[in-house]
């Protein structure tokens, strides 16, 4: 395997295997990536299609440009290329992208449901509720250009009748949001099926976005 981007390479590797670890894919579903520069162009490293976690090295994961051609490895990337790379070009602050099938986020994908601010890690960490993109056909722009659309500033966004994609100033970052949207996902329906759902105060919301977004201003100083 080439020396080049050979950590970040491994990097997604492990997240990849984490993911599935924690149950939040499974066999090949979902990907990951990291976003890096060669000179004058960014590029997206990415796990391949189709490939199955158990089974796959670092060797296997691509790198890619964000048209989608190879720069390193010999699969090809991922089929949701387009989705990240909708995501990078949409924000400076974004240096790794996570999408995920986990079950209580996809479960509110499928209703169109979504997670209002229910607590305060929420807002302080991903921005406010997660919303719920417009559906877009798999592996294509327009599922990108929906799921930008939806996100706006925050860290997290649910695929209409798909799954979740998060965003990282760090891969440890996204692996972390997902793992709290899957769990905010869990409380949200089940409070809902109790039949009370009580939202944070508005004013308490608007606090912890305040603390968000200056946190989120770094990350974009530190990116751009």
């Amino acid at each position: 395997m080439s020396e080049r981007w050979l950590s970040e390479r491994g990097q997604v590797l492990e997240a990849a295997k984490e993911l599935e670890w924690l149950g939040l894919v499974a066999v090949s579903s979902g990907n990951v990536s990291v976003r890096v520069d060669d000179g004058s162009r960014p590029l997206v490293v990415i796990t391949p299609m189709g490939l199955p976690y158990a089974r796959m090295t670092a060797a296997d994961v691509v790198v890619a440009d964000f048209e989608g051609e190879p720069v390193e490895g010999e699969r090809p990337p991922s089929s949701e290329l387009n989705l990240h790379v909708a995501i990078y070009q949409a924000r400076a602050d974004a240096r790794a992208v996570v999408h995920t099938h986990s079950i209580n986020a996809s479960v509110c994908a499928v209703a169109g449901l979504e997670i209002p601010p229910i607590v305060d890690e929420m807002v302080v960490n991903l921005g406010g509720g997660v919303r719920v993109a417009e559906y877009g056909f798999p592996s294509t722009r327009d599922l990108g250009d929906k799921a930008v659309t939806a996100l706006g500033d925050r860290k997290a966004v649910l695929l209409r009748n798909h799954g979740l994609a998060v965003v990282g100033a760090t891969l440890e970052e996204a692996l972390a949001h997902c793992r709290l949207v899957e769990r905010l996902a869990q409380i949200f329906l089940a409070a809902r099926a109790l039949g009370v759902v009580h939202e944070l105060a508005p004013d308490v919301v608007e606090t912890e976005r305040a603390i968000y977004l200056m946190r989120l201003r770094a990350q974009r100083d530190a990116g751009s």
